[in-house]
C-alpha cells in the first residue's frame, strides 16, 4: 500500500489536514499535483512518454514533468523534487516561472481532484542529459512549440516529435509522427492554455 502522505484542501484550497494518497483518490480529496514544462533553447518542447506500467494512461506523451506534492511541501519544492526523480534534472527554485494554477477532476478509474500549479522551466540542457526513472518514465520526446499550437487548435492532424526511447541497458533515438490520440486526455482547453502561455513567453524573452 502507498503509504506517501499528502496535504489534503476544500475546494476554495483552504488547508484542511492530511491524508495518504491512496486514500486522497479513494475519496475523492482535494490536493495539490505539480505540473513543469520544460523548453529547449530552440524552442522545443519536452513531452514525457509515461511508463508502460503506470496505472493510468500508459504510454501516452505528457506533461514534461508532473507529481504529487508531499506533506508540507511548497509547490516549487514538490516541482523540484519531482523533476530529479523522473528526469534526473537538479534545479533552482528561481528558474520555474509560474504560468497558472489548473483544476484536474475526473472519477475513473479513481477519483480525483487535484489543484496543479503549472511551471514552466528554461533549459539549456539536452535530452542526452537525463536519468529516466525506470518505474515512472518511458522516453522524453521533443516538439516545436508552434507544431503543438497547431495540433491543439486542430489546424492539422500529426506532427512531428524526436527524442529518446528508454530500453532495458540504455536510450535510442526514435522518431514518431503523433496526434491529439497520443496525449494524456487533460483536453484541448488545457493544452491550447500552456503551448499558448509558453508562446507569449519566447515572443517576449
Amino acid at each position: 500500500m502507498d503509504e506517501e502522505l499528502i496535504d489534503i484542501y476544500d475546494s476554495e484550497m483552504n488547508l484542511l489536514g492530511v491524508a495518504t494518497k491512496n486514500q486522497a483518490h479513494q475519496e475523492g480529496l482535494w490536493h495539490k499535483a505539480a505540473h513543469c514544462w520544460i523548453i529547449s533553447e530552440d524552442g522545443n518542447i519536452w513531452l514525457q512518454l509515461r511508463g508502460s506500467e503506470k496505472q493510468l494512461y500508459p504510454n501516452l506523451l505528457d506533461v514534461s514533468c508532473a507529481g504529487h506534492i508531499q506533506v508540507g511541501e511548497t509547490a516549487k519544492q514538490g516541482c523540484l523534487r519531482e523533476l530529479e526523480e523522473e528526469l534526473g534534472l537538479t534545479l533552482k527554485e528561481n528558474t520555474l516561472n509560474k504560468m497558472f494554477t489548473h483544476t484536474l477532476v475526473f472519477d475513473d478509474p479513481y477519483h480525483n481532484r487535484e489543484f496543479c500549479p503549472t511551471y514552466l522551466h528554461k533549459t539549456q540542457r539536452k535530452l542526452s542529459d537525463l536519468k529516466l526513472c525506470p518505474e515512472e518514465v518511458d522516453g522524453v520526446f521533443e516538439a516545436d512549440i508552434q507544431d503543438l499550437l497547431d495540433l491543439f487548435f486542430e489546424d492539422v492532424k500529426t506532427i512531428s516529435t524526436k527524442g529518446i526511447k528508454r530500453l532495458p541497458n540504455g536510450y535510442k533515438i526514435e522518431d514518431r509522427k503523433v496526434s491529439i490520440n497520443d496525449f494524456c486526455p487533460h483536453g484541448n482547453k488545457y493544452y491550447q492554455k500552456v503551448f499558448t502561455t509558453i508562446q507569449r513567453f519566447i515572443d517576449n524573452q
